[in-house]
């Protein structure tokens, strides 16, 4: 009987080992999975870190330039290039040397005029009415002339008297001048009206430009950023070449003026040069861009 039951004994911490040890190799697996997931994750997420620090090429773009050569590319070394803008070989900008009210503006944008034309006028009821002031003192400066010739009086009056009238006829004559130069704005030249900054009953002041009139039947190029140090070899009759991007043209031309006064460009100092087109192309419009290359001098 007593040996029975330690059997039984026995079998049941057996029984308990059997099912602890299972439950140890339960848990040893589950550890190893969430170990084994955690490198395969570490492992995956470095791949991509990689991948993602990796640069991607990029691809090279060559532009077709339609098989003209572009000035940087001149097959002489010597040759000076500069970029340039196609200019008016002619063209003014008006304004009136005094405030005023304009009263009609005689023009739009896109018209011919010629020469002494007047463009816009100014309400000149402020100078019509000098100059009658200044024709009344010119009637009473003679009125007392006449009025000392009648009392016969002394000689000094009587100068003083003729001094009068003729600084009276004097600003009269001011008045009239003022009035005819100052009413009107004409066009000293022939050409095309470019702009119109002005409109009836607004007020114009001295200095105000509100016309720009141009000669557009010819053009010439205007260099933009020549270089200080590249204008000691540029002379005026030097032949040049100048591409015009809009029209993928070139063309020949002559250095007909080097200012005389430098500008800056970005912090660097540039001259600009004329130069004369050998012909005038079809199609040239104020303001295109253009690359100039001049035959340097040694």
């Amino acid at each position: 009987m007593k040996n029975l039951e330690i059997l039984r004994a026995e079998w049941r911490w057996s029984s308990r080992a059997s099912v602890l040890l299972a439950r140890i190799e339960t848990t040893h697996s589950r550890s190893a999975l969430i170990t084994i997931t955690i490198v395969i994750t570490m492992i995956f997420l470095s791949a991509c870190a990689a991948r993602a620090s990796t640069p991607t090429a990029i691809p090279t773009v060559m532009l077709d330039n339609n098989g003209s050569s572009p000035n940087n590319q001149s097959s002489n070394p010597d040759a000076i290039t500069a970029s340039a803008v196609v200019v008016p070989v002619n063209d003014v900008q008006l304004s009136f040397s005094s405030v005023g009210r304009v009263k009609t503006v005689d023009v739009k944008v896109g018209d011919n005029v010629t020469a002494g034309q007047t463009l816009v006028a100014l309400d000149t009821t402020i100078l019509e009415a000098k100059v009658k002031e200044a024709e009344a003192d010119v009637l009473a400066a003679d009125a007392q002339i006449r009025y000392l010739n009648r009392l016969a009086t002394d000689p000094l009056h009587y100068e003083s008297a003729q001094a009068d009238l003729v600084r009276a006829q004097a600003l009269l004559d001011s008045a009239k001048a003022t009035l005819l130069a100052q009413s009107t704005l004409t066009a000293p030249i022939a050409g095309t009206i470019v702009s119109v900054d002005i409109a009836p009953a607004e007020t114009v002041v001295p200095g105000q430009v509100i016309i720009l009139l141009a000669d557009l039947s010819k053009y010439q190029i205007e260099t933009t950023d020549l270089s200080e140090r590249d204008v000691t070899r540029v002379e005026i009759g030097q032949p040049a070449t100048i591409f015009i991007e809009a029209l993928n043209e070139e063309f020949p031309g002559t250095v007909v003026d080097i200012d005389r006064v430098s500008s800056t460009l970005g912090g660097d100092v540039v001259f600009p040069v004329m130069i004369e087109l050998d012909k005038q192309p079809e199609g040239l419009l104020w303001g295109m861009s253009a690359d100039v290359q001049i035959d340097a001098v040694e």
